[in-house]
């Protein structure tokens, strides 16, 4: 209970970290993907179900604000982050069984990839499907600088993710006991 009310807190935390202080430290109106972070950080620490339920609920509140601001996010497409962040938190959490807490290179490498994925399963949704073939203009301007944004901000959040999944984990099993 206590890692359900924990996670919860984070999403929200990131959330509003990301719509509300990240946008004041915008490189050319680029801003980082907490919930990126969050959701490839909770599937590789925890497994696949865990990161299946938190990509669901990062990219709910993604969709909902986005949906309840009539943002032009991703239209009326209530459920679209949500379908992705869970397809993200699956598929790192497959990398689960190679986790090993002391090496940063392989989390980063997949909160890369799994930002570089959003922004490209994005942009295929949103634009290519419209007949806006201009992929090189939106990989160079949007996607890889927001990779490279978001990766700097994880390697300082995520060993702060990683701190708190260990303490989740001591206390877990001292319940047990």
């Amino acid at each position: 209970m206590k890692r359900v009310i924990v996670t919860g807190l984070l999403i929200f935390i990131c959330y509003v970290l990301q719509s509300s202080v990240f946008p004041h430290l915008a490189f050319v109106d680029i801003i980082p993907n907490l919930m990126i972070i969050l959701t490839a950080s909770h599937g590789f620490m925890r497994g696949e179900k865990n990161g299946i339920w938190t990509g669901f609920f990062c990219g709910f509140m993604i969709d909902l604000f986005a949906v309840y601001s009539n943002e032009a996010i991703a239209g009326d497409l209530l459920g679209f982050y949500a379908l992705i962040y869970m397809l993200i938190g699956y598929v790192n959490g497959k990398c689960n069984r190679v986790f090993y807490p002391e090496d940063i290179k392989l989390p980063i490498a997949m909160i890369l990839a799994s930002d570089i994925s959003l922004n490209i399963i994005y942009y295929i949704v949103m634009f290519l499907l419209r007949a806006k073939l201009k992929f090189q203009y939106y990989l160079i301007h949007i996607i890889l600088p927001e990779a490279i944004y978001t990766i700097l901000i994880a390697f300082a959040l995520y060993p702060l993710l990683l701190y708190l999944n260990k303490k989740l984990e001591l206390a877990e099993r001292g319940s047990d006991e």
